[in-house]
C-alpha cells in the first residue's frame, strides 16, 4: 500500500481479485518537488481485461483536530472524475480504519436506474490515422490515460448536497493514432466490466478548506503492461538466452564448427611463432644446428702428442660429437 510520511494515517493501493498489485517506485518521483502538496507517485503492471478497484485507507494515525474537518478522497482514472468519497473522524475510532472501495463507475440510465460498471483495464490499439482533428484529440486523452488518482482535501460538511456529476454510460475503448503516441510507453487505458444494479447513491455538501489551497495529499498510480514498464527501464530487461546446440539447425551448428575450427588453426599458429621467436636457431655449414639462447659451446678438448724428434703438438680429435 501506498503511503507518505507527510501525512501519515492516509493510504491507498490498487488491487486485482482482492489482493493488492505490486507497486513500483517511480524513478522520477523526485522531478516533482515543486508541487503544491505531497505526492507519492507509484508504477503498478496491468493485465489485458483484468478487473480492479481503488482501496482507500485512513487509520486512526490521521490527525484530525484542526476544526472539526471531515476529509473527501476523489478518485480520478485516466483524467476522469470517477467520484469523492467522504470520510470522517468518528470512522476511525474504536473501530479501527475507514476504508472506501472504489470499484466502478456509477450510471444512471434514461428510466433512472443505476448500475455499477467494473473498471478493467482495457490494451490500446493504434492507427495510422494522421489527420489533424483525430491527432489532437488523441494526444489530449493520451496525456491522462493510464493514470489512477487519489487526491485527498480537507473540508467542512454542510449537509446532504447533490450531484452535478454526468452519470450517463461511458465507453472505455482505445485505438489512437501513433502520433499521439509517440514518446510514450502508455500500453492501457481503463475500460468497463460487467456490470450490477445497486441503489442511487447519495451525496454529501462539503467545501474545501479555502486555508488548504487544495489537496493535503496526492496518490498517483501510473498502470503499464510488463513490457511497457521494460521500456521505461521501471523493471530491468530480462537477459537474452544464449541458443544451445539443441536449438540450432544443422547450418546453424556447421558454421559454429567452421567459426571453431579457424580459432583453433589462428591459435596454434600464433603459438609456433611465439616458440620460434623465444628460441632462434642458425644453421652452420654443415649441417649443424646451434641454439644461439644457449651458453657458447666448449672448444673441443685437446691431447698432447710427442714427435720423434721429441717435440710436442697439440693434436684434436675429430670423431668426437
Amino acid at each position: 500500500m501506498a503511503i507518505n510520511d507527510d501525512v501519515p494515517g492516509l493510504g491507498v493501493t490498487v488491487r486485482c481479485h482482492g489482493q493488492p498489485l505490486h507497486e513500483l517506485e517511480d524513478p522520477n518521483t523526485h522531478d516533482d518537488d515543486a508541487l503544491a502538496c505531497p505526492t507519492t507517485s507509484k508504477y503498478i503492471e496491468c493485465v489485458d481485461n483484468a478487473e480492479f478497484d481503488v482501496y482507500i485507507v485512513v487509520d486512526p494515525t490521521y490527525h484530525w483536530g484542526y476544526r472539526d474537518h471531515v476529509l473527501v478522497a476523489t478518485t480520478y482514472i485516466d483524467g476522469t472524475h470517477i467520484r469523492g468519497s467522504v470520510i470522517r473522524s468518528r470512522e476511525t475510532g474504536y473501530y479501527g480504519p475507514a476504508i472506501r472501495r472504489i470499484k466502478g463507475q456509477e450510471v444512471c440510465d434514461p428510466t433512472g436506474l443505476w448500475s455499477l460498471r467494473n473498471f478493467k483495464f482495457a490494451p490500446v490499439t493504434t492507427t495510422d490515422d494522421s489527420q489533424k482533428e483525430r491527432v489532437e484529440s488523441d494526444l489530449k486523452l493520451a496525456k491522462s490515460l493510464g493514470t489512477i488518482e487519489v487526491r485527498f482535501t480537507r473540508a467542512i460538511e454542510h449537509g446532504p448536497g447533490i450531484s452535478r456529476q454526468d452519470h450517463s454510460a461511458k465507453e472505455g475503448t482505445f485505438e489512437l493514432t501513433e502520433k499521439s503516441l509517440k514518446g510514450k510507453a502508455v500500453s492501457h487505458g481503463t475500460s468497463y466490466g460487467a456490470s450490477e444494479s445497486i441503489n442511487m447513491p447519495s451525496w454529501v455538501d462539503a467545501r474545501d478548506l479555502m486555508e488548504d489551497n487544495g489537496p493535503i495529499l496526492v496518490f498517483k498510480f501510473m498502470y503499464r503492461s510488463r513490457d511497457a514498464l521494460k521500456r521505461e527501464l521501471i523493471i530491468p530487461r530480462s537477459p537474452s538466452r544464449s541458443p544451445t546446440l539443441e536449438d540450432m539447425t544443422p547450418a546453424e551448428r556447421d558454421r559454429l564448427a567452421r567459426e571453431r575450427l579457424n580459432e583453433l588453426r589462428c591459435f596454434y599458429q600464433q603459438q609456433k611463432i611465439k616458440r620460434e621467436n623465444a628460441h632462434p636457431l642458425i644453421k652452420r655449414e654443415f649441417g649443424e644446428v646451434l641454439d644461439l639462447t644457449e651458453d657458447p659451446p666448449l672448444p673441443r678438448p685437446t691431447k698432447k702428442s710427442r714427435l720423434r724428434d721429441g717435440k710436442e703438438v697439440d693434436v684434436v680429435d675429430l670423431t668426437d660429437d
